[in-house]
């Protein structure tokens, strides 16, 4: 049983702090013990928040599976399946899922198995709070760690991307590095990209405006990058007023949709965005047709535009690009209904296992990964900007199974639909 006079205590030493609560899970057959482990341990005083119980592994499983929390606590021994069965099964769709398990037995079978499977730890039945305290402190210091990490990652391909956009030729030593840091940063990993400029055209503000400037560019920029974060996609800052957005191929509507909430901030910004997707090789080459588009632009048109620069192929794509960017069109157009290899081939008069390998090539991407990529950018959209219910959205964006569209969305996002869409007054 749970120690009552150490949750008194300790509920009485710990501070309250402003910070992010990860979600837990808990796992364990006796009501009793789920029900003070649920409500009378202060959760919420050590950085986390019950989201869901369940009664044995079996019931876990559907439980994780749906609210995809941040950590699970989980009982060994259970009826139906235990907890090392759970955390076997569950880690296989889930394995950056943090584990902990509770056990009224020193048992070594059970600590080895809870090792093999990396646990981030294993608690003694009755729980002492302190001990309980201090692992929670652990494993909340390990989530924070990996934020860092993401964040510091960030941060290092802004700067190889700085110094590719600085090199009239191909770097292959640097191009290979950001490709490796992208790859372990964007939702999907790929060797085609889409890149932007956004600028604030700073010539074009008003006189008017030119005292509430600097506040502007300092909205400015948070939204950017919140946009920037939420899309996984890299913003390399390269002035005060000037962006180049590099993310994996994402529908041009979705660029668009960035220009939109942008100008609401800042009226004089123009976004330009180059139509076909590119290499990193070609990152020079591609920014500075987009300056050069925009320069054109800005003269015929003015500042506080959206536009796509003029098509001009990059060098090295063979006969077939034309084709698979047809059928990314295609995907991007039609991702809320039932798309089929067989019919992506026909539309283009390709057999379905030559667009298969053709479509690899040429994205890095398979068919699937690429409509998977399309749905998911399109329900974020809505997540944002409509009230639609989640399973609307699912069915919206082209899936029959809310819930395997919930555990994508998790899997691709690292948040659940519904968390993203209450930070998105943030965004």
């Amino acid at each position: 049983m749970v120690r009552w006079d150490t949750i008194l205590e300790a509920a009485s030493q710990i501070g309250r702090r402003n910070f992010r609560l990860y979600t837990i899970v808990l796992v364990d057959d006796e009501h009793i013990e789920l029900d003070t482990l649920r409500h009378y341990i202060p959760w919420s005083e050590m950085g986390f928040e019950v989201v869901g119980v369940a009664k044995n592994g079996r019931e876990a499983l559907t439980r994780v599976n749906e609210l995809l929390p941040d950590l699970v606590i989980t009982d060994v021994k259970m009826p139906l399946m235990d907890g090392i069965q759970f955390a076997e099964t569950i880690k296989k769709s889930m394995p950056s899922l943090k584990i902990i398990f509770m056990s009224g037995y020193n048992d070594f079978a059970y600590i080895k198995s809870a090792l093999l499977l990396e646990a981030s730890g294993y608690l003694l039945k009755p729980l002492d709070m302190e001990e309980l305290h201090g692992l929670m402190a652990k494993v909340r210091q390990k989530f924070e760690e990996e934020e860092r990490t993401r964040l510091s990652s960030w941060a290092l391909a802004a700067q190889y991307a700085r110094e590719l956009l600085h090199e009239e030729q191909s770097h292959p030593t640097r191009t290979a590095e950001l490709q490796d840091v992208l790859g372990g940063l964007l939702l999907f990993a790929t060797d085609l990209y889409t890149i932007s400029v956004i600028t604030i055209d700073m010539k074009n503000v008003p006189l008017e405006h030119m005292h509430s400037l600097p506040l502007t560019i300092k909205a400015f920029h948070q939204k950017i990058q919140r946009l920037a974060a939420a899309n996984h996609v890299l913003t390399v800052e390269w002035n005060d007023h000037r962006y180049i957005t590099i993310g994996a191929p994402i529908p041009s509507q979705q660029m668009q949709h960035w220009h939109f909430e942008l100008s609401e901030i800042c009226p004089w910004v123009t976004t330009c965005v180059y139509p076909d997707h590119v290499s990193l090789e070609q990152l020079h080459e591609t920014y500075t047709q987009l300056l050069q588009h925009r320069g054109r632009y800005l003269l015929k048109h003015g500042s506080g535009h959206y536009s796509v620069c003029a098509p001009t192929s990059p060098p090295g794509l063979d006969r077939h690009a034309g084709l698979i960017q047809q059928v990314q069109r295609l995907i991007e157009r039609e991702y809320g209904n039932a798309l089929t290899i067989d019919s992506l081939a026909e539309s283009v008069h390709l057999s379905p296992n030559h667009l298969r390998a053709l479509f690899k090539d040429h994205t890095g991407n398979t068919v699937h990964e690429y409509t998977t990529q399309v749905r998911l950018e399109s329900a974020a959209e809505l997540l944002r900007d409509s009230e639609l219910k989640i399973h609307e959205i699912a069915a919206k964006v082209g899936y029959d199974s809310t819930s395997h569209f919930c555990a994508l969305f998790h899997k691709k996002r690292g948040l659940t639909p519904s968390q993203y869409r209450m930070q998105k007054p943030g965004l």
